[in-house]
């Protein structure tokens, strides 16, 4: 049988991804067809409906992918919408603490370990017909949907400890470089010492934790990927659709236009 992605993560297998900040199932059709392990959808910073936010699911599914979603806050309707429409997981921007941790649990799971609103009726659910068999759907969405957290501040640092031992709790962390170095004084300087090390806190805390839970990082360049490994890492995300696009395009006139002004000389 096939592993499901919180399986993949769980064994240490290296994955990779990207987020998606337009609001196109074709972006998330292509990066399936680039062999993608999964997209991030992002609300946090890009707006979506929810319509548009099926249809990338449904894209992602095309070609195995696994559909996170970065909701804009941890709450519980966001969360429970995200989840009915069948995305694979959630990705919680700004994890600080405990709370954070179990107010999303809460939101994400079925009892006995949650408290996920029960509907029959939903995407997630085969539009219904799971009525039949919906104790055991709600078991098997428990051992499946993905819980990730974003470490991206000094408070997320700091208490980083108490975040890994929620139970249940996340089953991934990943350090956002960026707003982690604003946040610890350093601004844009993600290969600051400080911001270095206050990162491999965290994936030494992840990686040496009772439950060994799987740390991810974003990367500038594909191949520094290597480095994180040696450090823990194994899950990777590699910039978004809209600055992939932004670079390509960038690239391909300049390209043009020299050599143009080239065949002039």
């Amino acid at each position: 049988m096939e592993k499901t992605f919180k399986q993949r993560l769980a064994s240490g297998e290296a994955v990779f991804g990207s987020f998606v900040f337009l609001a196109s199932p074709d972006i998330v059709e292509i990066m399936g067809m680039a062999g993608f392990d999964y997209v991030i959808i992002d609300l946090e910073h890009s707006p979506k409906d929810w319509s548009s936010i099926a249809n990338m699911i449904r894209a992602a599914e095309l070609y195995g992918m696994a559909s996170l979603i970065r909701v804009r806050e941890n709450s519980e309707k966001t969360i429970l919408e995200a989840l009915e429409l069948g995305a694979t997981g959630i990705v919680l921007p700004f994890v600080q603490n405990a709370t954070d941790v179990i107010r999303a649990t809460r939101a994400s799971n079925y009892p006995p370990l949650g408290m996920r609103g029960t509907c029959t009726l939903t995407r997630a659910a085969r539009y219904g017909s799971l009525r039949s068999s919906f104790i055991e759907h709600s078991q098997i969405q428990n051992e499946k949907v993905v819980l990730i957290g974003q470490i991206e501040d000094r408070l997320g640092v700091e208490n980083v400890q108490e975040i890994l031992s929620c139970d249940p709790g996340l089953d991934a962390l990943i350090v956002g470089r960026s707003d982690l170095a604003s946040s610890l004084g350093k601004p844009g300087q993600v290969e600051d010492p400080i911001v270095l090390l206050a990162t491999e806190t965290v994936i030494k805390a992840a990686r040496e934790h009772k439950r060994s839970i799987p740390s991810g990082i974003g990367l500038y360049n594909p191949a520094e990927a290597s480095k994180w490994v040696e450090v823990g890492c194994g899950f990777f995300f590699y910039s978004a659709d809209t600055a992939m696009m932004a670079e390509v395009t960038s690239n391909a006139a300049k390209a043009f236009k020299n050599a143009v002004a080239d065949k002039k000389k």
